[in-house]
């Protein structure tokens, strides 16, 4: 990335920043992000804090440019990346496949949203570097707070700043992260990325992609150049034609679940962060527009992935990794063309048998959006046809149903 590419992004960050500020405060009434007091409250923490946050992460940006201008000559050879539907067990494969430290390298959720650039990664490399050194008191308290602020959420998204993460949250700082339509649900603002080949116009496209491409080199400039970058990010799904165009040489590995279970699993999550915020979810609107993005991320990877060549793609079906997660991954690595070291293999043997048959503590009521197994059937039956998944029984009428995860970990 170019330095007039990091001051562009910069400019329409900051422009993007005070026009969501005027939208959410001037021109939210009768939307999702309705003003009430409770809202009020909320966005005028948040977006102080976001400021400060997003300003740090540009001065690390531009301070990169002149202390390690040597990430721009670290080049990304075939990474990898892990799309699928929201809910198919993306979270899960990642974190299996991340622990082949040997081959591979992920970004950890720390390094996402705290220190972005290589600037910042070196502050906080060096602090851990002190707090080990005198007895690790600042990791045993982060540790505590982590349980006590995300300890909830564990049933629908396990979540520790040490912890393998969507290396999307790199994309924050040029709004170009669709988690962000929870604080902001604006859907013209940020709605085209959940559609990204085919709503994003090209140049942004460009602009995006270029962006993203240099956080990978930072985080290889840190952590070793000689590693396979490993990346997840469900919301990538409608970026694939955008990865393989930015990444020639890479895999990509589709995961899918049944929609029954994978439609009413993503609005339930997503109700859950919008009610952070105060959001709007009333009615059916919030429950299309996720129920679209379903749609889409269903269709692109069914009529994408198969045409790449057969050692650079790879579909899997959740269902299967919690059923013969052992066979699955073997089969992942024989299509990549990677030998499994031993010590790896044990690992992944052991997490096979501590699979089976684990259910998690999050449930969803399909009457409560408005569905049934029936009418989720119908609006994805070619998905139930593809990859043979079983209709629903009891006339498609059923309206609660258990979630089904990987042992110890999110979905």
């Amino acid at each position: 990335m170019t330095f007039y590419e990091l001051t562009k992004n910069l400019i329409i960050s900051y422009k993007t920043f005070f026009r969501l500020f005027w939208r959410t405060f001037f021109r939210s009434r009768n939307t999702q992000a309705r003003l009430t007091p409770r809202r009020f409250f909320m966005m005028a923490g948040f977006f102080p804090l976001l400021f400060l946050v997003q300003s740090i992460h540009w001065i690390g940006f531009i301070l990169d440019e002149v202390l390690f201008r040597g990430y721009k000559a670290v080049t990304v050879r075939s990474p990898v990346f892990i799309v699928g539907v929201p809910r198919s067990g993306t979270t899960f494969l990642h974190r299996v496949l991340a622990n082949d430290s040997e081959r591979f390298t992920t970004p950890a959720l720390w390094e996402l949203i705290l220190a972005p650039s290589v600037s910042e990664r070196k502050f906080w490399l060096g602090l851990g570097r002190i707090d080990r050194f005198i007895g690790a008191p600042f990791a045993r308290s982060i540790r505590w707070l982590e349980r006590r602020i995300f300890g909830s959420l564990d049933s629908i998204h396990q979540i520790s700043l040490s912890d393998p993460e969507e290396d999307y949250f790199a994309l924050v700082p040029i709004y170009a992260c669709f988690i962000l339509i929870l604080p902001f649900p604006f859907p013209d603002e940020l709605g085209p990325l959940a559609f990204f080949d085919d709503q994003m116009p090209a140049s942004d496209q460009e602009r995006i992609m270029v962006f993203y491409k240099s956080c990978l080199k930072r985080h290889l400039y840190v952590r070793g150049t000689d590693k396979t970058l490993f990346s997840k990010n469900v919301s990538f799904s409608p970026m694939i034609n955008a990865l393989r165009k930015t990444f020639p040489d890479s895999r990509i590995i589709g995961t899918v679940r049944s929609p029954l279970n994978a439609i009413p699993s993503h609005i339930s999550s997503m109700m859950a962060g919008a009610a952070i915020f105060d959001n709007d979810t009333r009615g059916h609107e919030f429950r299309d527009q996720m129920i679209a993005v379903q749609r889409y991320a269903y269709t692109h990877i069914m009529e994408t992935l198969p045409h790449l060549p057969a050692d650079r793609q790879m579909i899997v079906r959740m269902e299967d990794l919690q059923t013969r997660l052992g066979p699955v991954v073997q089969s992942i690595y024989e299509r990549l063309g990677y030998a499994m070291a031993p010590v790896f293999k044990t690992y992944i043997q052991e997490q096979d048998r501590r699979e089976k048959g684990y259910k998690s503590g999050h449930t969803y009521d399909l009457s409560a959006y408005g569905l049934t197994e029936a009418k989720i059937y119908q609006q994805f039956f070619d998905v139930f046809e593809k990859f043979g998944y079983d209709p629903p029984v009891n006339d498609g009428q059923s309206a609660y149903r258990p979630e089904i995860g990987a042992a110890g970990k999110s979905i």
